[in-house]
C-alpha cells in the first residue's frame, strides 16, 4: 500500500502553557494509504494533539510532516495548499452538536460544499450519497435536534463524506454516545474503510473499540510507547497499566487464565476467537 501520511521527529508545544513538556515529542511514524488505525492514549497523552496536526488545525513546533506527498511543514505552504489538505482529511470530532449547523440535516450534509462554490448539481448528488453511505437517507429532511446522539454523528460523518476525503479521523467521536450509537457509528465508518478503501484513524479511549483496528499506536506522554497489531499491543496487559490503559475484557480473562498456567494465545482478541480459545484449552485438561 502506498505511504499517505508520514511523520519524522514531529513535535509540538503549546505556547500558552508556561515551563509545560512538549505536549508531542519526537513523532516518527507511517500511515498506508487505505489503513485502519486506533490511537490510544491517557487523556493528556498527546493523541487529540496528534490529529489536529494533520490537517493543520495546530502547526508543529518542528520536525517534518507529510500527507499524501504533500509537506504541511514546508516554510511555503499555502493556503491553498491548506484547503486541498483539509478536503484530503476529514476530522469528525467528540461532540456532534459543535458539528451541526443547520435547522435541516440535507442542508448541514451540504454547508461545506456551499463553503467551497461546489455547483448545485453536484452538490445535490453528493448530499444524497453522503446520506445514504451512513444511512440517514430517511432523515433528510428531519431536524438534526431531533436525532439521537449516534444519528446525528453520523449525519456529522456525512459531511464530511461529501467532500470526498481520503482520510478520515474519528476523534474520540463515540465518547459522548451510548453503546447503540457506538455500534452505529464504528459500524458505518468500518463499512466505508472496506468498501471504499477509506484510511481510518480512530482516536479513542476504549479497548474493545482500538481491537477492531487493523493496527494500534499507543501515544504516551507525548511519544510513541507502542506500535503493532492488537494483539501485539494488548499482549503488554501490565505494561499497559502501569501507564494507565487497559485490554478488552475478554483479553484480560485470557491473560488472567495464562497466568494460571493454561496454554493460550498472548494478546487474544476478540469475544469469540478468545472463547473459542478457552474452549479449546479446556478441552486438553
Amino acid at each position: 500500500m502506498k505511504e499517505f501520511i508520514r511523520a519524522e521527529h514531529l513535535s509540538f508545544s503549546y505556547e500558552s502553557i508556561e515551563d509545560a513538556p512538549p505536549a508531542l515529542y519526537d513523532i516518527t511514524l507511517s500511515i498506508k494509504k487505505g489503513e485502519y488505525v486506533a490511537v490510544l492514549g491517557h487523556n493528556g497523552s498527546g493523541k487529540s494533539t496528534f490529529a489536529k496536526l494533520l490537517n493543520m488545525i495546530l502547526i508543529p513546533t518542528s520536525g517534518k510532516l507529510y500527507v499524501d506527498g504533500m509537506e504541511l511543514t514546508c516554510p511555503d505552504f499555502t493556503e491553498e495548499q491548506l484547503f486541498a489538505l483539509r478536503r484530503k482529511i476529514g476530522m469528525v470530532f467528540q461532540n456532534p452538536d459543535n458539528q451541526l449547523v443547520a435547522g435541516v440535516v440535507e442542508e448541514d450534509v451540504a454547508f461545506g460544499l456551499e463553503n467551497l462554490g461546489v455547483p448545485y448539481a453536484e452538490m445535490h448528488k453528493r448530499v444524497k450519497e453522503a446520506l445514504s453511505l451512513v444511512g440517514m437517507t430517511e432523515y433528510a429532511l428531519h431536524a438534526p435536534s431531533r436525532l439521537s446522539g449516534g444519528q446525528k454523528q453520523r449525519v456529522a460523518i456525512a459531511g464530511v463524506l461529501a467532500m470526498l476525503p481520503s482520510c478520515m479521523i474519528l476523534d474520540e467521536a463515540t465518547a459522548m454516545l451510548d453503546p447503540q450509537g457506538r455500534i452505529e457509528v464504528l459500524e458505518t465508518v468500518e463499512k466505508l474503510h472496506r468498501e471504499q478503501g477509506l484510511t481510518l484513524l480512530h482516536i479513542t479511549h476504549y479497548m474493545d473499540e482500538a481491537a477492531r483496528a487493523g493496527r494500534i499506536v499507543v501515544i504516551h506522554d507525548g511519544r510513541v510507547w507502542a506500535d503493532g497489531t492488537p494483539s501485539e499491543v494488548f499482549a503488554r496487559r501490565d505494561e499497559l497499566r502501569a501507564i494507565g490503559l487497559d485490554v478488552p475484557g475478554e483479553t484480560e480473562i485470557v491473560e488472567d487464565l495464562r497466568k494460571d498456567g493454561f496454554s493460550l494465545p498472548a494478546g487474544c482478541i476478540g469475544t469469540e476467537v478468545c472463547a473459542d480459545e478457552i474452549a479449546k484449552a479446556l478441552g486438553t485438561l
